[in-house]
């Protein structure tokens, strides 16, 4: 069935629905592959990221909004304020299933409100209202808001005092608590003056088979439930991986000039856990589900730190007490910041000040207050814009010979698990076209102890060569697949609870036609290939497979991965050849042509 969209057209305060050519439903499926056929058909080279003319595109898949568990996430994708490349922000939920809920598969939006406003989607009625009252209010304060004006059965997607701000890599909140990140999607959203996205969603999409849908969801819920890793996420959330990553040398202080982040050694998951009360939350329907918030005394919520914030304001910027983790963490979910993005900022400028480069600034290593500060600030408009705002990326172009240690790579900001420690991480952060974030692919596996058993080629160790290039690859093209079908992809790739085959076969339920895990590999495939193109084609930084210097040259002098660097030489070169590129990493004619590109 050919994609719904709904356009809206800021210029004039107009909606538009269309709908996409049948070829884009089966060629890409729905989802993040209909966006980057959006992106790549739509939009002119020269449109700058902050520039009317650039595209926000939300997007869900064809199990988005049909009652079947973990399908309720989304995806959010532009031209990168960060890279220039192309920008994908995931986020999970319901919000996604509301929009599709509501008769719409993507939401495009293009051109500039006049004045702060809030968007209204109710089935085919489009409002657009003032933001005035909601103007300046918090994550969580705008969601209350707009859900107590809207109905509480209102999904609301906003951005926070940091996208209002201005800051690059300020992020896109769903229902108060679910971050859509990484890649500043927040930053082009806020570029465009709508504060929120209200949805109110009608009833369940169908499916084609109902029955045979449920069956694959009930027999994933029993597997999970008897998996001790699926379990772990449950409990844990993506910190059920902090003991791997401390096993392997992966967590490194002071921005990764120390081997062992010794600070983090003493806060392990279930001191994480137990600090207070929680209470877990996921997409609608899920087995897992794998989010939570500490509930304080007076009943409001505190976002509970994943993986990403603790390493980051830990190992990274020197924090040493969990409730300062937790608060820094809070902090930027409610500000609307990507808190790997934030972390490596305050971090960079840590060590600028560290080395002289930088003499402006009071930030100290571990200095719980100044960080809180720094955070605090990113939420407030300057006469002056704030160096941290401008991103990893730009800011190492404001201090001479800050390259090496710029978290980095094509202008986004790396987050915290040292590659040095991590072969396919390494080159996960290199590759992408996002820019440097692993979470582009979610190739968590190889920190696992026992890896699951149906992942190409045989488990190696995290510092070897052998097998790297082909799992990343899967990962890449499976975690598409995902996206593109509207699935959680922490059910599949944190916890690894669902196989490309019970993908298919759930599609094929949804749909009514075979789809197979081969047909699943080629359209992951062709997006991630698409991506690439993109990337060379728009990006307005360096778009090499470079990490920088300290990651790529300098090994650690202590902890598990000392004396070790990521052959990267040779894992881009299997890599490339396995996805029929050339030398230099780009796509050659006869995979285009094997694609229909």
């Amino acid at each position: 069935m050919p994609l719904r969209a709904l356009r809206i057209l800021l210029d004039t305060g107009t909606a538009q629905p269309e709908t996409l050519p049948p070829a884009v439903e089966q060629e890409y499926l729905g989802g993040r592959g209909a966006a980057v056929w959006v992106l790549a058909n739509r939009l002119p080279p020269n449109t700058g990221p902050l520039s009317r003319a650039n595209l926000l595109v939300f997007s869900t898949g064809p199990l988005s909004g049909t009652g079947i568990g973990a399908t309720g996430g989304f995806v959010v994708s532009t031209r990168s304020p960060l890279t220039g490349a192309i920008a994908h922000s995931w986020a999970h939920g319901s919000w996604g299933g509301a929009l599709r809920r509501a008769g719409y598969d993507l939401l495009i939006i293009e051109g500039q409100s006049a004045e702060w406003c809030v968007l209204v989607i109710d089935g085919e009625k489009i409002s657009f209202e003032s933001a005035a009252p909601v103007l300046g209010a918090d994550t969580r304060a705008t969601d209350i808001a707009l859900r107590q004006k809207y109905g509480e059965d209102a999904a609301v997607a906003c951005v926070g005092p940091a996208g209002e701000a201005g800051v690059a890599y300020s992020s896109i909140v769903a229902e108060g608590r679910f971050v859509a990140e990484p890649a500043g999607t927040g930053s082009v959203m806020s570029s465009k003056h709508i504060k929120a996205i209200v949805v109110r969603g009608g009833a369940q999409q169908p499916l084609a088979d109902s029955a045979r849908a449920h069956a694959v969801v009930a027999a994933l819920a029993k597997r999970a439930a008897t998996s001790e890793l699926a379990q772990g996420v449950r409990q844990f959330g993506s910190n059920y991986y902090l003991p791997f990553v401390k096993e392997w040398g992966a967590l490194t202080g002071r921005n990764g000039q120390d081997g062992r982040a010794q600070q983090l050694q003493a806060i392990t998951r279930t001191t994480l856990a137990q600090r207070g009360k929680r209470e877990s939350f996921g997409c609608d329907g899920c087995p897992i589900p794998c989010y939570s918030h500490y509930v304080r005394k007076n009943g409001e919520p505190m976002a509970y730190p994943e993986l990403e914030a603790v390493a980051g304001f830990g190992g990274r910027c020197g924090l040493t007490n969990p409730d300062a983790l937790i608060f820094a963490n809070d902090l930027c979910q409610r500000l609307g910041l990507d808190v790997a993005s934030t972390s490596a900022a305050i971090a960079f400028m840590l060590e600028c000040q560290q080395e002289g480069l930088s003499r402006a600034g009071t930030l100290t290593w571990g200095d719980d207050e100044a960080i809180f500060q720094a955070i605090q600030k990113l939420g407030q408009k300057q006469e002056k814009r704030d160096l941290l705002s401008l991103g990893v990326g730009e800011m190492q172009e404001v201090f001479f010979g800050s390259a090496a240690f710029a978290p980095q790579v094509k202008g986004l900001a790396m987050p915290a698990l040292d590659p040095r420690a991590l072969n396919e991480i390494a080159l996960s952060l290199a590759s992408a076209s996002i820019g440097g974030d692993y979470r582009y692919s979610m190739c968590y596996e190889e920190m696992l102890p026992d890896p699951p058993s149906w992942l190409p080629d045989e488990p190696s160790h995290p510092q070897a060569v052998k097998g790297k290039a082909s799992r990343l690859i899967w990962h890449e093209r499976f975690a598409a697949a995902l996206d593109a079908a509207g699935f959680c992809r922490r059910l599949s790739l944190l916890a690894y609870q669902s196989t490309p085959a019970d993908l298919a076969e759930l599609l094929s339920a949804a749909l009514g036609r075979a789809i197979t895990g081969q047909d699943l590999a080629r359209i992951g495939e062709r997006i991630v290939t698409v991506e690439r193109q993109f990337m060379r084609t728009y990006s307005t930084v360096s778009s090499e497979d470079k990490l920088p210097a300290r990651w790529r040259d300098q090994a650690l002098k202590d902890g598990r991965a000392a004396g070790h660097l990521p052959a990267l030489e040779d894992l881009l070169a299997e890599y490339y050849k396995r996805h029929g590129w050339d030398e230099n990493g780009d796509p050659t004619p006869k995979r285009l042509a094997e694609l229909g590109l």
